[in-house]
């Protein structure tokens, strides 16, 4: 039976349901990076030893089919002070990565892959060359040219990263947002945004890839912004790619060299403008709405190596 590691934290509901649903088909190993303090790990230049520390499981790397990185949460560190916090939490990290770019033949996906690929300055890049249709886009850490952007067009501004805040007691996610023509702004220079003008649109459509098995879904949304946002009333239908885009989501893959990834577009008169790739996206909130199998497709991966 082949061994999967995997790597996430302990509230990550869609490795609940892989391994609930195939724990007949191989052997599991869940490495819990919340809980990083439970594992006792072991590496030399021969191999890497991860033990639970209560002695209940173990894994050598050597003995690692296969590894699927998913959600990475790190311990808040809260009764250390302050100020190792950050360096204790580098250097967990960088274990963290290490173990996930040598465990096992078949990676979904290492995480340098998936850096490279979330990247929106390099997706913007690809996706030009490859020809998607793109809302007109500017990154940029100039008021001015920012300024003289949005005040062309009705625009958008959304984090070119994740768009995580922390405090001491709470964390919220800066989400895409309409640039008002009224709007300053200001202090840029230390903090770059990605703008886009406004492109309507009659639907968005979620594209799940998984090894060049496509699962398209159309996504109607009342918020006609962003179909994230906590308001928006959603309605899911599944939908057939049209061959070029298809062709071309294979081709930005490739060129990221990634066997998973989930696109968005907008859809706007049978036209289909790309506005992201996420190398690491959710996928079981589709699976369960429309029951289409992705999960099977992604054990295909790990398992079979298909």
């Amino acid at each position: 039976m082949k061994t999967v590691l995997i790597i996430t934290n302990t509230i990550d509901l869609t490795v609940d349901y892989i391994i609930d649903k195939y724990s007949d088909k191989c052997k599991f190993f869940r490495l819990n990076t919340d809980r990083f303090q439970d594992y006792a790990i072991k590496i030399n230049s021969k191999d890497t030893l991860i033990e639970y520390r209560d002695k209940s499981s173990h894994l050598f790397l050597s003995e690692c089919d296969s590894m699927y990185y998913r959600k990475i949460t790190l311990p808040t560190l809260d009764e250390y002070p302050n100020k190792y916090r950050q360096m204790m939490q580098r250097e967990m990290m960088t274990v963290i990565d290490g173990i996930a770019e040598t465990a096992g033949g078949i990676g979904l996906t290492r995480p340098s892959i998936i850096r490279k690929a979330d990247n929106k300055v390099i997706q913007l890049g690809i996706a030009s060359a490859i020809g998607f249709k793109l809302p007109n886009s500017l990154i940029t850490n100039e008021d001015l040219v920012a300024k003289s952007f949005t005040s062309s067009n009705k625009t958008i501004v959304k984090p070119i990263s994740v768009g995580k805040i922390l405090s001491s007691n709470s964390v919220g996610f800066i989400q895409t947002n309409i640039v008002k023509a009224t709007s300053e702004i200001k202090g840029l220079s230390n903090s770059p945004a990605y703008f886009q003008f406004y492109q309507p649109k009659d639907y968005e459509v979620r594209l799940t890839i998984v090894n060049e098995v496509f699962f398209g879904v159309r996504i109607d949304s009342s918020n006609k912004i962003d179909w994230r946002k906590e308001d928006a009333v959603l309605k899911y239908s599944k939908i057939d790619i049209p061959s070029d885009i298809a062709g071309k989501c294979l081709k930005m893959m490739c060129q990221l060299e990634l066997k998973f990834a989930a696109f968005d577009f907008i859809v706007n008169n049978g036209d289909y403008f790309f506005l992201e790739l996420n190398a690491n996206g959710q996928w079981l909130w589709l699976e369960e709405e429309l029951d289409i199998d992705i999960s099977t497709e992604i054990m295909n991966v790990l398992v079979s190596g298909l």
